[in-house]
């Protein structure tokens, strides 16, 4: 790969590391290339991660990435500070094989007009002002009416993120699904949902309806839009994926046990 680009963490040893990797490629004659790289080389945690897949998700599946971990959670990265030779070596004469992870596809509805967002963890409707009442629907067919804080709804990947937090099962790579998880729901006699996590295989689309979005928002990763005026959303898995260069490959139960 010739063409390279850099994302850094903002602080002074992210921003060091990047520089000393973007000089070094330079050096060897490796094409700095913001507009248009093969790869991006994350240097940060996952949420410099994150924000490298979205700034780069109009060419997504065009490019690779690759982090060396420099912050406080590194499930996406593959090398340590420590190992930025080592890092150096890989993209210089490495030959990587791809792991594609494939990425959330959320619609949201204005009558029959939608608008995509894509995530790569999860997506979550959440509402901290008041209870959000919401219809459950799995391929048109109603589960569930849902009230109070929110629902999300992760891919395998994002199953160790937010979900997790939540209680939420963890997902192997080999389980291509969809899993639905409630933020703070209430349970009583006269309110009554799953109030457990349901896994959801690729082939289905999740729909939720209300009859109000209003104070509500739409969180995508580590991004957020308004759902004032949305009466239905939906998530599926697409067809969209995102392409990480593992030049030494880590086994995700290894990444897993290194999260604790």
């Amino acid at each position: 790969m010739e063409r390279f680009t850099v994302v850094t963490r903002e602080d002074e040893v992210s921003l060091s590391l990047g520089k000393k990797i973007a000089d070094q490629l330079t050096e060897q004659s490796k094409v700095f290339d913001n507009e248009n790289p093969e790869i991006v080389i994350s240097v940060g945690g996952d949420g410099t991660m994150l924000h490298a897949l979205h700034q780069r998700m109009h060419q997504i599946e065009s490019v690779h990435f690759v982090g060396i971990h420099t912050g406080t959670l590194g499930f996406f990265t593959d090398y340590e500070e420590k190992e930025v030779e080592q890092l150096l070596e890989d993209l210089i004469s490495g030959n990587p094989s791809t792991e594609e992870v494939q990425l959330l596809e959320v619609r949201r509805y204005n009558g029959e007009r939608f608008e995509s967002l894509y995530a790569i963890n999860e997506a979550r409707v959440e509402n901290i002002i008041k209870t959000q009442r919401i219809e459950v629907f799995i391929d048109d067919e109603y589960l569930e009416t849902f009230r109070g804080n929110g629902l999300c709804v992760s891919t395998q990947i994002g199953s160790t993120a937010y979900n997790r937090s939540l209680r939420g099962a963890v997902l192997l790579p080999s389980i291509r699904a969809m899993q639905l998880t409630e933020v703070a729901g209430i349970h009583h006699k006269l309110s009554r949902s799953l109030s457990t996590s349901l896994v959801v295989p690729e082939s289905h689309v999740i729909r939720f309806e209300s009859k109000s979005y209003n104070d509500s928002i739409l969180c995508f990763d580590h991004l957020h839009v308004s759902l004032d005026g949305v009466d239905a959303i939906e998530f599926r898995l697409c067809k969209k994926a995102a392409r990480f260069a593992r030049y030494r490959p880590t086994s995700f139960i290894k990444r897993l046990n290194n999260l604790y």
